[in-house]
């Protein structure tokens, strides 16, 4: 039994055989609970969508020691640091494994505090492929499977833990209430800007302090804290309940962050937190840029290694091209080219295998022709180690690109987007490097039909005149979060136009014939024959949602159709 568990569902607790591509797994959907019970379907499945055996079977769990885990999201490690830095002891805080996490709640037990990134299947990805949350995705089904458990740990060994849901998809909850009832939270952590999740590793000691003495029961709202306690109504009449909601915010500088001490999913590291960018549709803006040294990358790099026996690491940032640089005085955003070789040189001395950045922006690729070259170098991308990187694609209009997303482009004008997403493609590729782009569908619910046209375009221009690119382009739906937190979720499920099912069909069109044919397999780790399984199960199921949205599109009329058509005939 341990004082402070602290875990995570599977979905996020997974290293998915090794390949990067699949983390995004599980925003399948898992069940649809509206399947007639008399199709096909049901009497082969069920409700099942994806079936369970294979999701189960990608998405394989995780090692454990007596129900410790192995390994853990890079921020739950952050939080375990932070407490033991802050004064707990080992045996008083514990990473349990979500199969496991019974063994460890019991009588003496303050507080469970679960890690969730889309706990209600919100997500911009998982509500594209639900359908706007039509059916249930993997992430809500382990989300609430954890909770279940945790619920049933307690009821089971006399506990009354305080169970508390943190990490950046907490914001969900003020969307469907009830499920903070249903899974028994005594709280929701949640930021105090935008809704983005709150940076409690400066001060987790202090916060767990609190919440184990009780000082969130009525906190006075006119005394000066960090903290601030919110509880919200919700429901009518004999409905009605009350959930709590602690808002925090802080700006730890890099001193205060702790340093991991067990190993993170994926190899994951962090190497900056915030952006600079400004992207209206975007909650990281709204963080201060701040940079980790080298040395504190390889600080973390050397745990993974010794600790998890890792050969690769994941640099987690929100631009990679932006590290270094100081946005107020370098208003072109160029990129600091001498900071990143530092950087990169730093890591690869680590003697890892490979790495990658999670994100980067196309523009900053290209404002410093010699930038990509000297990274290629270092990191040694070559034709059979390519090097993935996530970047905003956004949309093909110039006309929303230079509404909400002006400073994406710095040093460029919006009106050369075009030119950019070209150029960016191109120079990445011929440095190995794969940009997975994602776009926005229903961007402030103010997408026209010639902007859906002009995304399709877009795409089908970089496929004719760079043939041999290598790039993939996820569709996601738009979500309220950043400056545009005020809005409305674009409702897939109800509202998509015909162009709009043009962009989904396009852009599978091209990750199935493009990516999945030519390239998956010569992403990410170096574990060649888990890779090629992977790609022969993707080339085997890949067709199946351009026939999905074919069947959709003669359902939902003439104009549907006509649009498939149209992208068949003109832009395949």
């Amino acid at each position: 039994m341990a004082k402070i568990v602290l875990t995570a569902d599977r979905t996020l607790m997974s290293p998915y055989r090794g390949i990067s591509l699949a983390t995004f797994f599980g925003c399948a959907p898992a069940v649809d609970p509206h399947r007639p019970k008399n199709s096909f379907w049901y009497y082969i499945l069920k409700d099942q969508v994806t079936p369970k055996v294979l999701f189960d079977f990608i998405c394989n769990p995780i090692g454990h020691k007596n129900g410790i885990a192995n390994y853990a999201p890079y921020g739950l490690r952050k939080v375990e640091a932070a407490l033991l830095r802050d004064g707990y002891k080992r045996n008083e805080v514990v990473v349990a494994h979500p199969d496991h996490v019974d063994k460890f709640i019991g009588p003496e037990t303050e507080v469970v505090g679960t890690y969730e990134m889309d706990p209600l299947g919100m997500g911009p990805v998982t509500m594209t492929f639900t359908y706007g949350r039509k059916q249930t995705s993997y992430d809500e089904f382990y989300n609430r499977d954890l909770h279940m458990k945790i619920n049933a740990a307690k009821k089971k060994n006399g506990s009354h833990a305080k169970v508390i849901a943190g990490a950046s998809g907490t914001w969900q909850y003020n969307y469907d209430p009830k499920k903070i009832q249903e899974y028994g939270l005594y709280a929701v952590l949640e930021g105090e800007l935008g809704g983005i999740a709150p940076e409690i590793d400066g001060h987790a000691g202090e916060f767990f302090n609190k919440l184990i003495a009780g000082d969130f029961e009525n906190m006075n709202p006119f005394v000066k804290s960090d903290f601030k306690v919110e509880v919200k109504e919700f429901g009518k009449d004999e409905n009605k309940f009350h959930g709590r909601f602690i808002h925090y915010w802080d700006e730890p500088d890099v001193e205060s962050i702790p340093n991991i001490v067990e190993p993170s999913m994926h190899g994951m590291v962090e190497v900056m937190r915030g952006c600079g960018r400004g992207c209206k549709f975007c909650d990281v803006t709204l963080r201060p840029l701040r940079y980790y040294s080298p040395e504190k990358v390889k600080q973390e790099i050397e745990v993974n290694i010794k600790k998890g026996g890792q050969r690769n690491a994941w640099l987690h940032s929100d631009d990679i091209f932006v590290y270094g640089l100081d946005p107020r005085k370098t208003k072109n955003m160029a990129p600091n080219r001498d900071a990143l070789e530092e950087l990169f040189k730093a890591v690869m001395s680590c003697g890892i295998e490979h790495t990658n950045p999670t994100h980067g922006t196309l523009a900053g690729a290209i404002a410093d022709e010699k930038l990509l070259p000297n990274l290629s170098k270092i990191i040694k991308s070559g034709p059979n180690n390519k090097t993935g990187v996530q970047c905003g694609f956004e949309t093909g209009s110039l006309r929303l690109i230079g509404k909400y997303a002006d400073r994406k482009l710095a040093p460029y004008k919006p009106e050369e987007w075009h030119w950019v997403v070209k150029e960016g493609v191109k120079t990445l590729n011929e440095n190995h490097w794969i940009p997975a782009f994602t776009l926005i569908m229903g961007l402030d619910n103010a997408e026209t039909e010639e902007d859906g046209w002009d995304t399709i375009r877009l795409i089908n221009e970089l496929e004719l005149e760079q043939p041999e690119s290598q790039f993939t382009v996820t569709p996601l739906t738009f979500v309220p979060i950043g400056l545009l937190e005020k809005s409305e979720f674009f409702d897939i499920g109800n509202e998509l136009t015909a162009p709009q099912l043009g962009v989904m069909y396009k852009t599978w069109q091209h990750n199935f014939k493009y990516g999945i044919q030519k390239f998956m397999d010569k992403t990410g780790s170096n574990n060649t024959l888990k890779k090629k399984a992977f790609t022969g199960l993707a080339r085997t199921l890949g067709g199946v949602p351009l026939t999905a949205m074919e069947k959709y599109a003669r359902r939902k009329g003439p104009e549907h159709e006509r649009v498939i058509e149209t992208i068949k005939a003109k832009y395949w």
